[in-house]
């Protein structure tokens, strides 16, 4: 493979800028694909990468960064994937030809804007085929010197990218680029290892970010962990909205005061992206035509610090932590004492009058029940955090504590990580997390359904805050001490598609399960069977019947429940009789528990409706 350097024959590289900046500058607005205009205005692509030619870039890059699958099937252009491509390319190769062919031709592709497993439902292995077609696809114009796989966040993703690029073209170098801040310390860490170590990456690169200031510190973290040529290219600052439309404040001067600094600090080559146009490009190659060029060796350091005075490869060796030792945990303590695990399940109250509430806490607490779960905005309505809930029943010291629910569906990624923090703060250190219903089964129709990642994304990420990190890899300086709960379905009707998810549940780092209402010994049993090695502790879902129309809805209207056909005969039998219902339904409840007994690790029982005294007249049944 041809080494990085040798595309250019030069102590350092200038890059080009933004090309679809400069297209935004010229006109082109952004409610259509950049790409598209390859084809429709060619000639204005074209006249982009002259102008950056013109102020002095070295290379190039293709109007290509959004053309994966995903962002093409947004507007419905996924068929023109391999046209649109192919265009790019050959306009970057022809403009350069026109001002002298000095200049190389980097391929950009950027990444797929969906989430990979474990965060999402997209394997590893379909990115390799994603970027294994888009090699394909260019190497039937074969116009360009390497390839520029940049602003890449997952590093799986990244790497799976790599590969695909590898199974079509073997020769051509590999600049792979990130966007990370300086403050990402892990993130560039392992990027530096996973991706500098691979023998198939020509050259490393950071870029988009902020502006030129925090790369340079990102630069000064990653230079010592590799010896492969580094490309930084900064953004223009933050961009500002001035009468709807964004501007990047930062001028061509203070660009090429930087592109010195990060040259001196060790980096190869140095361009722009977001808010970068010709006019930077050529205050930064004036201004490195001026400097002599100082060649920065790899220093002798082993570590780099981060956050909280931890060694990065003190960090790395974390993994997860066995449930035993998060001695916070009220299940953790359980499971080690092998006591069974007793939970009520409340639906948090709609309003702030909590007295229903506390009184059915208290009577609870008389049972010499000690731990009760709350659904997170149950049926998507409108309900009293079950975070916050949980840390007011922690200030209530009744020695009470809650298993919250926690679901995708309200908060982004940064929301989520926030408020995990402020519950571990609040002394929650057990949690369920699901993804949720979708906001047109409840009261709020027209709400925005977030749904960042899912609920096994979410395990992930509470793994992580349990490392001492966030999801995009920050040092936090301290651990939280969650029991990782999820959900599984032993009865669901695509019972290998759960059992998948159970695994990758279980590989991102489930601690226990609670599972959906189970009426049926055999049901729970074939479950247990089929997850093997993979079986974590399971608390079964009890929901015991107040009336024949409960179990009806049950039945046939919340998701992913089973009710058998014997017991909907039993309810209808005394359907007439309110007070025979609630008997009816205790004893099918109680049955099931009885069966179950020696075979999970515990269970958590429904007040239906509210009514404590009814799932507590389940657990007097078993005396």
């Amino acid at each position: 493979m041809q080494k990085f350097e040798d595309l250019f024959r030069h102590a350092y590289a200038v890059f080009d800028g933004g090309v679809a900046t400069e297209l935004y500058e010229r006109g082109f607005y952004i409610n259509r694909p950049f790409e598209e205009l390859n084809v429709s205005h060619g000639r204005d692509v074209a006249g982009v990468h002259e102008s950056y030619v013109d102020a002095g870039a070295m290379m190039v890059t293709t109007n290509s960064f959004s053309l994966t699958s995903p962002q093409l099937d947004k507007f419905d252009i996924k068929a023109r994937q391999s046209e649109l491509l192919q265009a790019s390319i050959r306009i970057a190769a022809q403009a350069v030809k026109s001002k002298g062919g000095e200049a190389k031709v980097g391929l950009t592709l950027g990444p797929m804007a969906v989430l990979i497993e474990p965060l999402g439902p997209t394997s590893r292995e379909e990115v390799r085929q994603e970027y294994e077609n888009l090699t394909r696809f260019a190497m039937e114009a074969p116009l360009y010197d390497f390839y520029i796989l940049e602003t890449f966040s997952n590093l799986d993703e990244l790497d799976a990218a790599i590969d695909g690029i590898r199974r079509i073209d073997i020769q051509r170098p590999i600049l792979a680029s990130i966007t990370a801040m300086s403050s990402e310390t892990h993130l560039l860490q392992n990027f530096a290892s996973r991706i500098g170590g691979r023998v198939d990456v020509q050259a490393l690169g950071i870029n988009c970010s902020e502006g030129p200031h925090d790369l340079l510190q990102s630069l000064k973290i990653l230079k010592p962990l590799t010896s492969k040529p580094i490309v930084i290219q900064p953004n223009a600052g933050i961009p500002r909205s001035i009468n709807g439309r964004y501007f990047y404040m930062t001028s061509p001067d203070y660009m090429a005061k930087f592109a010195k600094r990060f040259i001196e600090a060790g980096a190869y080559g140095v361009g722009g992206c977001c808010g970068t146009g010709p006019d930077h490009i050529r205050a930064i190659a004036q201004s490195l035509k001026m400097m002599e060029v100082k060649v920065i060796r790899e220093d002798d350091s082993k570590s780099v610090r981060i956050g909280g005075g931890i060694e990065i490869t003190e960090r790395l060796n974390i993994g997860h932590r066995s449930l035993d030792v998060r001695s916070k945990s009220r299940i953790s303590q359980k499971l080690k004492a092998k006591q069974k695990i007793i939970t009520i399940e409340f639906t948090s109250p709609r309003g702030t009058d909590l007295t229903k509430f506390t009184q059915s806490l208290q009577m609870v607490k008389n049972a010499n029940v000690d731990l009760i779960n709350v659904p997170d905005g149950a049926r998507a309505s409108t309900r009293v955090s079950s975070l916050h809930l949980a840390a007011f029943v922690n200030r209530q010291d009744l020695g009470v504590k809650v298993i919250p629910h926690l679901t995708t569906r309200d908060r982004n990624l940064i929301a989520l990580q926030a408020d995990l923090l402020g519950a571990s703060i609040n002394q929650v250190h057990d949690v369920l997390l699901i993804t949720g219903d979708p906001p047109k089964l409840g009261n709020s129709r027209d709400a925005t359904a977030v749904y960042d990642i899912d609920s096994i994304g979410l395990t992930y990420l509470v793994e992580q805050l349990n490392r001492g990190l966030t999801i995009q890899g920050d040092a936090l300086g301290s651990q939280t001490e969650f029991a990782i709960g999820v959900a599984s379905n032993p009865t669901a009707i695509n019972l290998e598609l759960e059992l998948k998810r159970w695994q990758y549940k279980v590989e991102s780092g489930a601690d226990f399960a609670i599972t959906q209402p189970i009426y049926e010994r055999e049901t729970f049993l074939r479950w247990k069977d089929k997850t093997g090695a993979n079986y974590r502790p399971h608390v079964i879902g009890i929901w015991p019947f107040v009336s024949y129309k409960n179990a009806e809805f049950m039945a046939h209207e919340v998701p992913g429940v089973y009710v058998p056909h014997w017991a909907l005969e039993k309810m209808s039998r005394v359907q007439d009789d309110p007070v025979a219902s609630v008997k009816a339904g205790v004893e099918i409840a109680a049955t099931i528990m009885k069966d179950l007994w020696s075979e999970c690790e515990g269970f958590a029982i429904s007040a239906p409706l509210g009514r404590a005294e009814v799932a507590l007249e389940v657990l007097k049944c078993l005396e």
